[in-house]
């Protein structure tokens, strides 16, 4: 009984190796077929227009409303809305950085917290924070000792990457809008 088993199963592992020897198969497990590995997201300069996602510096999602935002029905009437007072995105040896200021818009009182975040732009259409000032109290007006700064050491400085500047608001004493305004520049500085 044990010999027919084992004739058995010899004949079958001949006529399996006999079927795909005329097939063109290999008996021996070859590793399964995958796709190309993805390219590595990596900075670099984005599309006119660009959207995308906006992660923070651990990678997680942000929700931002931007300089184009659309406004929600209504906010004009919750609050006031201050100027967009972010400057573009820039290099300072050796950092790329990025001011925020308190512009009135249509806020009536003088003084606001402001504070402002850099981004730079990934090829994966991500938005990746990189820096953040500390909040300042400044009064309407800007220059040098009234705003807030955020910057970053730059790794590399051979290649014109996409960042953005967001400032964040908040007038004393009135309601204003939750707009994150920002702006965008080409600038020679890579963050990795």
């Amino acid at each position: 009984m044990i010999l027919m088993r084992s004739m058995r199963a010899t004949s079958l592992a001949i006529a399996l190796a006999v079927a795909l020897l005329s097939t063109g198969a290999s008996a021996v497990a070859s590793p399964p077929a995958s796709d190309p590995s993805p390219v590595a997201a990596r900075p670099g300069l984005a599309p006119a227009g660009a959207g995308g996602t906006y992660l923070d510096q651990k990678g997680n999602a942000l929700s931002m409303r931007g300089a184009d935002a659309d406004r929600v029905a209504g906010s004009a009437l919750l609050g006031c809305t201050p100027g967009n007072g972010a400057d573009n995105p820039h290099y300072t040896a050796p950092d790329v950085s990025g001011h925020g200021t308190y512009v009135k818009g249509t806020c009536t009182n003088n003084t606001a917290k402001v504070y402002n975040c850099l981004y730079e732009w990934y090829t994966d259409n991500t938005w990746r924070q990189k820096a953040c000032s500390s909040t300042v109290t400044v009064t309407a007006g800007g220059g040098s000792g009234n705003r807030s700064n955020a910057r970053h050491a730059c790794d590399s400085t051979s290649q014109t990457i996409s960042w953005r500047n967001h400032e964040d608001v908040d007038v004393i004493g009135e309601i204003d809008t939750g707009d994150n305004p920002y702006r965008q520049a080409n600038v020679n500085c890579v963050v990795n």
